[in-house]
């Protein structure tokens, strides 16, 4: 059934109120089921049956005071509604469904039915349901997901005298991730992909080759190479002093720096009957490393 109320309060003697629809007053109507008038209200009750949407009825009121009627109108409309994108619940928390109606004359009775196998099942608050309505919005709080029973569409249903408008609300259940799990083997798989590339890399540039090629070989140990040489003209000197004695020119790499000449005395009998060596080192630059 719909209700129509008219009031114009003040008045004295009491005005007199009508319900029209279409220039026509609702008391000649025959889907009127009730007619009732108080001193400053009128009130017409009428079968729903009749109703269609945006259908406008006037109330218009008249006053021995005042000539003019004064009127206002009411105009019906069937429920339309909006929902929220689908939502996702893990298994065992919390999800809240919501439906809101944008336009209903007069207001719209929600509801929530269990999906389209159960249609005329409708949702009882109560155990792991809970719903709560607030204005023009309702909400579904399902409580502890299960993705054996929970999953799937709801139906949100809005109802008045003039019609009535129905929405699916879907939900997914999942199963919750491992997100420490996924974390390590990203961080993992971002180390390895460092790796490759730095060993690429120092693989693959001459320049960072021949540095760690020089620094490797600062812990080398010293390379003397020894070219034999006869040299007469220089010894002339040694031989009155010693029994025998052979000169001998040397290259040498020490630390892995070239030595430009080295002079290696070779004493094979002394004096004393001792045999000495000694062993003259000079650098690129002039200078005596070492004897």
């Amino acid at each position: 059934m719909l209700q129509l109320f008219c009031s114009w309060p003040g008045g004295y003697p009491h005005p007199t109120l009508h319900w029209r629809e279409e220039g026509h007053n609702l008391e000649n109507s025959s889907w009127v089921i009730s007619s009732v008038s108080s001193s400053d209200t009128h009130v017409e009750t009428l079968n729903s049956s009749h109703l269609s949407h945006r259908k406008v009825f006037k109330c218009v009121g008249s006053h021995v005071v005042k000539q003019e009627e004064p009127a206002c109108t009411v105009e019906i409309k069937i429920p339309s509604l909006e929902s929220e994108p689908p939502k996702t619940c893990f298994v065992g928390d919390n999800v809240t469904l919501t439906c809101r109606v944008t336009e209903s004359t007069p207001a719209a009775r929600l509801t929530w039915l269990r999906g389209i196998t159960q249609p005329e099942v409708e949702i009882q608050p109560g155990g792991r349901y809970l719903i709560a309505q607030e204005g023009n919005v309702s909400q579904l709080t399902i409580r502890n997901c299960s993705q054996g029973t929970d999953g799937g569409c709801y139906v949100c249903k809005a109802q008045n005298p003039v019609g009535l408008r129905e929405l699916f609300v879907c939900l997914t259940v999942k199963e919750p991730v491992n997100i420490v799990g996924v974390v390590g083997a990203v961080v993992v798989l971002s180390l390895l992909a460092v790796l490759t590339i730095t060993g690429i890399i120092l693989y693959y540039n001459p320049l960072l080759c021949l540095r760690g090629a020089a620094f490797r070989n600062q812990d080398s140990g010293d390379v003397l190479v020894l070219v034999d040489s006869d040299d007469d003209d220089e010894g002339k000197g040694e031989e009155e002093s010693m029994s025998s004695s052979t000169k001998h020119e040397a290259m040498a790499l020490v630390n892995g720096h070239h030595v430009q000449a080295a002079h290696l005395n070779c004493l094979t009998e002394g004096d004393d009957g001792e045999q000495r060596a000694g062993v003259s080192l000079q650098d690129t630059g002039g200078e005596t490393r070492g004897t």
